[in-house]
């Protein structure tokens, strides 16, 4: 494989991740925010903050 087609393979690969995670920070802030499903996530996050980290 030459090396442009391996830089533009990469740089598809980042901005799939980038896309991904601003789909994903989306996602969160419309459906999960202020929902019971975000208290329970918090309170999960907590208590392995509590066991792990005393």
């Amino acid at each position: 494989m030459s090396t442009a087609t391996e830089a533009m393979l990469v740089a598809a690969l980042v901005f799939g991740i980038v896309a991904a995670l601003f789909v994903a920070i989306y996602a969160w802030e419309k459906w999960v925010k202020d929902s019971p499903l975000e208290r329970r996530l918090d309170d999960f996050f907590d208590r392995l903050t509590e066991k792990f980290f005393r």
